[in-house]
């Protein structure tokens, strides 16, 4: 099964909020059942930005990151992206479109207008 993981989720692995545990043992539990999990880079960049304005270290990124695949944006993610119905915002967009060309059976995030044009566009969705 490819688990595409937006921002949203990714972030509760550095910053300490109220899913944090939660979505930390769903992610284990799915990598620990052969589950691929998978982000477009976009999520390399809004993570490092979001750590540079709290101070946390790259490092902590870094590591959080390891266990990911982090695949390009294409150029047919940010088009797709453009034409998408709904009133998404750019980079959740872009992480629909790629979730999408990636033909990922589960998208993991926490954006409530995000999860709902996964389900859409026919996507099964988590906010573990």
């Amino acid at each position: 099964m490819i688990i595409y993981l937006d921002t949203s989720v990714v972030l509760k692995l550095v910053v300490e909020e109220k899913e944090s545990v939660s979505a930390a043992e769903y992610l284990s539990a799915a990598t620990a059942q052969g589950h691929h999990l998978v982000a477009s880079m976009l999520v390399y960049t809004e993570l490092h930005c979001a750590a540079h304005r709290r101070g946390f270290p790259a490092e902590l990124v870094n590591s959080v990151l390891a266990g990911i695949n982090l695949v390009d944006v294409a150029r047919s993610d940010l088009m797709y992206a453009a034409a998408l119905p709904g009133r998404l915002r750019s980079a959740d967009a872009i992480h629909l479109a790629a979730a999408i060309r990636l033909q990922c059976d589960v998208l993991v995030a926490y954006d409530a207008d995000l999860l709902a044009a996964a389900v859409e566009a026919g996507l099964n969705v988590r906010s573990p």
